[in-house]
């Protein structure tokens, strides 16, 4: 009786085992996302894969069409994998990657607490940070805190609903790679963020686009790397809102023109003092 007591927790009420506490404890531990400055090394070793490639080729392409109708003179990519860059065919003059690690980024820095002033970057383009980030929200925060006024936010994630993301719960359990623990960001979800921070996502640049499935493939087709590899991720571009407030300066008079004084009689000075006194000559 001792012993079936000792093996037991009360949590809210709920009687539960050690067993099971310590089953849910490791499920936990085993999706929760790594930290970045561990796992960054085996990020970048999946993106020179033959699977990651692939990604990273199509990411590539995505990003040259859409900011080719994005204006900006400073673009700033915040990676997990500084040296898969996205700014090499971009026009932008003043361009540089921010990292968790230095591994050939310009800067070494957590992304929750970026080293640069507010409304400084143009473009800010965030390579699956908000995937491997242990606080995404507040990574967002902080990026979205670099933007200047009309300047572009570009995030690219893990599309959680296609058959990479879903496969994600599998390959947590059979697979010790660091890109299956990721955390599962819709693209409405963070489309919501971005708009209680002041942006609004594009138009015809839009919510870059998750490429559509065919509707008649074999199931050799299917099975496919290429099959299983589209529509792995999404892509927003988003745009800041939010009006800088300039200080209203105290209006100049200006000058009187000497033609606005025609007309007009010349009062003596020491006259109209003495009047409003009551003081005779």
């Amino acid at each position: 009786m001792i012993r079936c007591l000792a093996r037991q927790v009360i949590i809210g009420g709920k009687v539960l085992s050690k067993d099971r506490l310590r089953l849910r404890y490791l499920l936990k531990r085993k999706y929760r996302v790594a930290p970045l400055l561990r796992v960054q090394n085996q990020l970048a070793t999946w993106f020179d894969e033959r699977f990651g490639q692939q990604l990273y080729q199509r990411q590539q392409r995505q990003c040259e069409q859409l900011l080719k109708q994005v204006f900006g003179y400073r673009l700033a990519q915040l990676a997990v994998s500084p040296r898969h860059s996205l700014l090499d065919k971009l026009q932008p003059s003043h361009k540089f990657i921010l990292s968790r690690a230095h591994d050939g980024a310009a800067c070494q820095c957590e992304f929750e607490a970026l080293p640069l002033p507010s409304d400084t970057i143009d473009i800010v383009l965030l390579h699956h940070v908000l995937d491997f980030s242990s606080h995404p929200h507040g990574a967002l925060i902080e990026a979205a805190r670099l933007v200047t006024a009309g300047g572009h936010i570009v995030i690219i994630g893990f599309n959680p609903l296609s058959p990479f993301g879903l496969y994600k719960w599998l390959g947590v359990i059979f697979s010790d790679k660091a890109v299956w623990r990721h955390n599962s960001l819709r693209r409405g979800r963070v489309v919501d963020w971005l708009q209680l921070l002041g942006f609004q996502v594009a138009g015809d640049v839009a919510i870059a686009s998750v490429e559509k499935l065919e509707a008649t493939v074999t199931w050799q087709q299917k099975l496919s790397t290429q099959y299983f590899s589209r529509g792995a991720f999404y892509i927003i571009v988003a745009q800041k809102m939010v009006t800088p407030l300039r200080p209203i300066r105290t209006r100049s008079w200006s000058p009187i023109k000497p033609g606005s004084l025609v007309g007009l009689k010349q009062v003596q000075a020491r006259d109209s003092c003495h009047q409003n006194l009551g003081i005779e000559k």
